[in-house]
């Protein structure tokens, strides 16, 4: 992380916000700000510091309100204080915790890209869709092939012939016709096989 100096001040800054004795705003204010000069950092960041920095809100307006119930009337609890800052300091470790990840990401790309290694995967990764089209394009010519063999396995497996599956000897397609039906009924009745 000593190539970039910003985002060395910035997570110095989120730590130092967690880690004071007394908690205050405008040091994690600060810290954002320093962290915002770092795009590329924030953007490899996951979801888990969006929440957080959409939660902080409530501890912050919480921890006030809790102090003054427990300072001026007297209602309050000093344990409610301490969940309060608890809850505002897991919150800003996450926030601390996910920049510092972001930058060790982009310092990653940066390396792989120094090295070359981001071009050769991307050509390794086109290569492998070239190959994926061809096959594609073979397959989708040789479906009536493959088609007719399968139609053709199972009339053997049926013990059709490929005369008995497509044609009769009329030709009309394997369709009787009427009197071939009325034929056969004969046949039947007179006792003739």
């Amino acid at each position: 992380l000593y190539r970039y100096p910003s985002v060395l001040v910035a997570a110095f800054q989120l730590l130092a916000s967690v880690f004071r004795p007394t908690t205050t705003v405008h040091t994690l204010t600060l810290a954002l700000h320093l962290s915002l000069l770092n795009p590329r950092s924030i953007v490899r960041m996951r979801d888990h510091s969006l929440i957080s920095f959409f939660a902080l809100p409530v501890p912050i307006l919480l921890f006030v309100t809790f102090h003054r119930m427990w300072l001026v009337t007297g209602n309050g609890n000093p344990n409610y204080i301490y969940f309060q800052c608890f809850a505002y300091g897991m919150f800003v470790t996450i926030i601390a915790m996910e920049f510092v990840s972001g930058t060790v990401k982009r310092d990653k790309v940066r390396r792989m890209m120094e090295k070359g290694s981001v071009k050769k995967i991307l050509d390794e990764m086109k290569e492998k869709e070239e190959t994926e089209n061809t096959d594609k394009e073979g397959t989708e010519n040789g479906t009536e092939e493959v088609v007719g063999t399968v139609v053709d396995k199972v009339d053997d497996q049926n013990g059709n012939t490929t005369e008995e599956a497509g044609e009769d000897d009329n030709g009309d397609g394997g369709e009787e016709s009427a009197e071939d039906a009325g034929n056969v009924s004969d046949e039947v009745e007179d006792g003739a096989p």
